[in-house]
Formats: structure tokens, sequence, C-alpha cells
């Protein structure tokens, strides 16, 4: 409750309210880089969460103010967040940041990286200027190749990765729907690459053309031979930023 100091009555109650609202609002503090920044200084290349690429060593090592900002696409924003539309379901109206911008489209992150996922919100520039598009309450960013996405992976029961190991059995995450062709089969040459005392392991598939179906198939774990033995290194799936302990999965 506001406090009403020497004014009285309804409208000074009123101004008092709206005041300390205001102050309120200019004195939160947005957030800092995100920790994981730090963690990875080594990242190349771009990350998207479905809709524009960005860099995030770039994009995560700003401040969460966006909603604050004078851009076409932050006004937008924060009009949105002013109407409280999804507050009901817990979004917030603070601590955005602006991930990346293309000609038609901007998102926006909120969150820390290191919770497992991020909060994404997408605005785009149509004939009326920037409006809000769509909100998603999860996202990982997926390492970007060729503007394609990476797929995740996860170790297959049993396998339990030691100085020793020179090959895993991997289950691969969902991909695009492919008409029920098989994952293992279109997957590509694995990159790997040494960072933060890890050996990060990222795969992607194939491409398909044309319009596809999404039946679900049951495919048997991909034998996946390493550059050399892992040694004193960590496997990490380096699919997504940051990149993730392969969870033992069923396939």
């Amino acid at each position: 409750m506001c406090a009403r100091g020497t004014l009285i009555g309804p409208v000074g109650i009123i101004l008092a309210c709206l005041v300390a609202a205001l102050a309120a609002l200019a004195a939160e503090p947005g957030g800092g880089p995100d920790p994981v920044v730090k963690q990875w200084p080594g990242w190349p290349g771009e990350v998207s969460c479905g809709i524009v690429p960005f860099k995030p060593l770039v994009a995560f090592a700003g401040p969460t103010d966006a909603e604050r900002g004078e851009l076409p696409s932050e006004v937008a924003l924060r009009k949105f967040l002013e109407k409280g539309i999804l507050a009901s379901e817990g979004v917030r109206a603070h601590g955005w940041r602006l991930l990346g911008e293309t000609p038609y489209y901007a998102e926006f992150g909120n969150g820390r990286l290191a919770s497992g996922s991020i909060e994404t919100m997408i605005v785009r520039h149509g004939q009326r200027g920037w409006r809000w598009s769509s909100y998603s309450s999860g996202c990982l960013p997926q390492v970007i190749r060729h503007r394609r996405p990476a797929v995740t992976w996860s170790l297959a029961p049993g396998q339990h990765p030691g100085p020793s190991t020179r090959s895993v059995k991997v289950n691969l995450g969902p991909g695009e729907c492919a008409s029920g062709q098989s994952q293992d089969e279109r997957l590509e040459r694995p990159q790997f690459r040494e960072e933060n005392g890890a050996l990060l392991m990222a795969l992607w598939l194939r491409p398909v053309h044309g319009p596809q179906t999404c039946p679900g198939i049951l495919e048997p774990p991909v034998k996946i031979r390493l550059p050399h033995r892992l040694g004193h290194l960590r496997l990490l799936d380096g699919s997504v930023f940051p990149p993730q302990p392969p969870v033992e999965r069923e396939g």
C-alpha cells in the first residue's frame, strides 16, 4: 500500500500511489550478463529458439531491460507487456533481453540459461508496424549450421562414458517431420569441439524437402565414434547452448 504523506483526500492518495508506482518502476534494476557467458567464452557461431538466429555471447552479455528500450520492436514489447494479457500465466513484465532482430521479426528472452530453458517472446513487423506475435515458456537455444538447427541427443541405456571411452551409443532427439524416414540414416558427420574441459558433440540430420507427415517411429541407438579417447574430458551435448550433460534416455 502506498503512503499518504502530507497529501489529503482521495485525489492526493491517487497521486501518491501513482508517484510511488512510477518510482518503483524506475528503480527496478535490470539484470546483467548471464553467468553462462563467462563459462563458455569461446563459443562460436549462432543459435536459435526457432525464429531468429542470434549470437548467444552477445545476446546474453547485455542488460535485461529491453522492455524499456526505444527500438520499435522494444516499444512493441513494452506495450504488449503493459496490457498484462499473459500476467495470469506468470509471464514477467521485466527482465527481457533482445536476442536478435531481422526486418520482420524480433525475439526476446527472459530467464537464466542455467535453469535449463528461457522464456521467449516474438514481435513481428507488418503493415501496421511492430506487433506482438507469440510467446513460449521454454527454449534451450539450438546451434545453427547452414541455417539448420542441430538435433539433441541422449545416451542410450547402459552408457557410462569414462577416460577410455572411444565410442558411444546415442538416441537422437526429435527432428523435423520426415514421413517416417529414419533419423539414424539421415545423421550427418558429427561435429566435435573441445572447450571448458569438455568434448562437445553436435549432431545434424540431412534435411528433407517438400510436405511431410509426422509418424512416430522407434529406432535403435546409433553408434558414434569419438575423435579420440575421452580421457579427462566430459562428454556434453553441444547441439544446444549452453552444452548439456547427455541424460540417459530410452529410445
